[in-house]
């Protein structure tokens, strides 16, 4: 799709985010004909991917609703503005991660090895969607300070789950739960944006390093 060259109009857009939008668009070369296609949600954000790992962390609204087919007011109407589309994504993202994290730690004991492979997990989901990541964690002006919160939140409270059923079944104080999780998820951003952009480690032997440092605190007795 050669995506710069194409214009659309809105037509009987519906200003709620419910249900599809007929959009309808003027025929370029390498365009189907048919004059109509179905623009709803995940269309937008499946484009608003496909813009972020071509263009990078920066592109802006406008881009996406090229690569979406639409003008950028559908993209306002089927999502939001950039904070909002970041929050979709991160949604979107940290499904991702904990998918590969429970098919990484699925069966196995808590234990260190388990951290450590939960570790590897986080790692190699940030390094293969590392534009997005970059996105969704980066701030602009129209973003509040906690709008990271927002990705860490998806990650931390499954996490939260696991550490106070650990923690109650060896008789320790699960409240401790909830401020773990985010600590764990907090320090493995940091560590990620620091990793992505500075650093040759293998995920492996990083996770290693990270694992020493936590599992001495997460161990019982």
């Amino acid at each position: 799709m050669n995506a710069s060259a194409m214009k659309a109009s809105p037509t009987k857009a519906s200003p709620t985010k419910a249900g599809p939008v007929k959009v309808t668009t003027r025929r370029r070369p390498g365009r189907p004909a048919g004059g109509q296609h179905v623009v709803n949600r995940q269309l937008v954000l499946d484009a608003a991917e496909r813009a972020i790992r071509r263009d990078g962390p920066t592109v802006s609204l406008e881009a996406i609703a090229v690569e979406a087919g639409v003008t950028k007011p559908v993209v306002y109407a089927r999502v939001g503005g950039r904070a909002e589309v970041a929050n979709a994504l991160s949604e979107r993202l940290a499904d991702r991660i904990m998918s590969a994290v429970f098919a990484a730690i699925q069966g196995k004991p808590i234990g260190r090895a388990t951290l450590v492979s939960f570790l590897v997990a986080n790692l190699e989901v940030v390094a293969a969607n590392r534009e997005l990541f970059l996105y969704v964690t980066g701030g602009t002006s129209d973003d509040t300070p906690l709008r990271t919160l927002h990705l860490a939140r998806h990650s931390a409270l499954p996490l939260a789950e696991v550490l106070a059923n650990w923690r109650s079944s060896n008789a320790r104080d699960a409240a401790v739960a909830i401020p773990w999780a985010y600590g764990v998820i907090g320090m493995l951003h940091l560590v990620s944006l620091w990793w992505i952009n500075e650093s040759d480690t293998p995920a492996p032997q990083l996770a290693e390093q990270l694992a020493e440092l936590l599992w001495s605190g997460l161990a019982t007795e």
